[in-house]
């Protein structure tokens, strides 16, 4: 063994020595970190099993006795069992406890709580634990776990808690002293323990193997392994806390890595002796090949080696040049388009403030137009107010005229009747007197209207004073205009006309018509009418329709 290991660089203790440090380390990081995650889970069930004595099993149903970090998070977001513990606590901490509008296990993961529930219950908690000097944490600590510092943030609740915890016994002892939380609470629960038993008789044995082992390498290490650590230490550091069941495994892993580690080493000690002897190969050829170089040669050669430094030289001068004349230009292009990008800022900011200031007139625009719009709805308003007042007053007054109305037109006497004698005494206001032949001799009677109409009356006379019946007509009243008299006396010249009608000789037929027309085109903005016109004849007690469109006056039944 010794002659084997002679021959080579390192001994067989260094590699088995490399490899149990490196796995011993390996291990001690794994232990560790579990170490470090068993009893963050140990701090975390603490904290649950006192929330859920705090507040009872029925308020806690949200919250398992030993949850994981998500179900710690999922059972205190809504924040009402933490406002319910610290109520107990401290009576009247957090006034108002907004309670959860439905159950939160049937909220989906990550889903959003209410914003009122949110921030009334969680932010009055951290206001209260803030006020009486507790570590807080944030809200956002209970949203979604969903970073690298997810552990971190449960972390600082679950220490708040605890502190809580503390607290209370505190208060419970009687509060003596000043209450100060160190941040590392002792747990009294018989948590899982990391202690490994029934390892130590095979620790042992192994141990006195590996002693009896070093006893022949001693002789073989080099001074460079006189530091190193014992290998039964290594071993026992190893085995110390593995399980029984473990241990070969284990072993196995050790051994099959050193025979690996150790096949390294050799193939590479082999191919660093190869190169060694390649390059002494190679350094004694080149010393054979320079002796019988002549002074000539070594002219050539320092020429050419001084003609290619100079090439060489050359071109590192164009590269140079090259290179600065691109970075000038770079340089150039950079200037400008900083230059370009200063412009476009100013425009922008020019083109921001024009906005601006149009958004303002536009605003300013249409406050004057909204007022201005109100000031024409109330005056329209008030418009038609004061037109249906005046229509209600223009009815009153044609009803306190009266709703029958009879009026008295004298005919003229007709060409050729110049030389006639009128029977008509005279004509007033409502009055008219006619001379009567009696047996005594001549008499006078008087009839009462109200208005006589005399021979020179026009017909533009008569309509004026039945105009504002017909305009009655538009406000919805009923109306009926119509003269009755002998045969000749006048009643198809007062209602239509002569027959060569002109403007001024239309009679109340036409100007009714035209005047209702004229009142709706005015109106035409504020109301529609529809307007129908009849026409019909009662003539020896029968009356018949003078617009019928079959060319045969229609006769009515009655």
């Amino acid at each position: 063994m010794a002659t084997i290991e002679g021959a080579l660089s390192f001994s067989a203790a260094s590699v088995v020595e490399d490899v149990l440090q490196q796995h011993g380390n390996r291990s001690r990081h794994l232990d560790f970190d579990a170490r470090r995650a068993e009893e963050a889970a140990i701090r975390r069930y603490e904290a649950a099993t006192w929330l859920r004595k705090m507040v009872g099993v029925v308020g806690a149903k949200d919250l398992p006795a030993e949850p994981s970090e998500e179900e710690f998070r999922l059972g205190l977001r809504s924040g009402i069992i933490l406002c319910n513990v610290l109520n107990k606590i401290q009576n009247g901490a957090v006034q108002k406890v907004v309670e959860s509008p439905c159950d939160p296990a049937l909220i989906p993961d990550g889903a959003a709580l209410t914003a009122y529930q949110y921030f009334e219950n969680v932010r009055n908690f951290l206001v209260a634990t803030q006020e009486m000097g507790m570590p807080t944490f944030e809200a956002s600590d209970l949203e979604q776990i969903v970073d690298c510092f997810s552990g971190w943030k449960i972390l600082k609740v679950v220490n708040c808690v605890l502190a809580l915890k503390s607290y209370n016994e505190w208060k419970q002892t009687g509060g003596n002293g000043v209450w100060k939380f160190g941040g590392n609470v002792k747990t009294t629960t018989s948590g899982k323990q990391f202690v490994r038993k029934n390892s130590e008789p095979f620790t042992s044995s192994l141990s006195r193997t590996m002693s009896s082992n070093e006893k022949s390498f001693n002789g073989v290490c080099t001074d460079k392994d006189a530091n190193r650590t014992p290998l039964s230490m290594l071993v026992r550091a190893i085995l110390l806390d593995k399980k029984p069941e473990d241990v070969p495994n284990l072993v196995e892993s050790v051994l099959s890595k050193v025979v690996e580690e150790f096949e390294h080493h050799i193939a590479s000690q082999v191919e660093s002796k190869k190169a060694s002897s390649r390059d002494s190969n190679i350094s004694h050829g080149s010393k054979t090949m320079v002796k019988p170089s002549s002074p000539s040669v070594q002219i050539e050669e320092k020429n050419v080696a001084a003609s290619s430094r100079d090439h060489i030289l050359h071109k590192d001068k164009i590269y140079d040049e090259e290179s600065e004349s691109k970075f000038i230009k770079h340089q150039m292009i950079v200037d400008q388009q900083q230059k370009d990008i200063k412009v476009l800022k100013q425009t922008l900011s020019t083109a921001k403030a024009g906005m601006q200031f149009m958004q303002v007139k536009f605003h300013e625009e249409i406050h004057n137009l909204g007022l201005h719009i109100h000031g024409l709805a109330h005056a329209a308003s008030g418009y038609h107010r004061v037109l249906e007042e005046n229509r209600k007053l223009y009815n009153q007054v044609q009803d306190l005229k009266g709703n029958i109305r009879v009026y008295c037109r004298v005919r003229p006497f007709l060409p050729g009747q110049c030389s006639y004698l009128s029977t008509v005494d005279h004509i007033e206001e409502g009055t008219i007197t006619i001379n009567t032949s009696t047996k005594n001799g001549k008499g006078r009677k008087s009839f009462n209207f109200n208005k006589v109409f005399g021979p020179s009356a026009t017909q533009e006379e008569v309509f004026s004073d039945t105009r504002p019946l017909v305009r009655s007509v538009l406000d919805g009243y009923n109306v009926c205009i119509f003269a009755y008299g002998q045969t000749g006396s006048g009643k198809t010249y007062t209602m239509t006309g002569p027959k060569d009608l002109t403007e001024n000789s239309q009679g109340v037929n036409y100007r009714a018509l035209g005047d209702l027309f004229l009142i709706a085109e005015q109106r035409k903005d504020t109301f529609f009418y529809d307007v129908s016109v009849q026409m019909i004849e009662i003539y020896n007690e029968q009356v018949r329709d003078l617009l019928a469109s079959d060319g045969l006056s229609k006769r009515y039944p009655f």
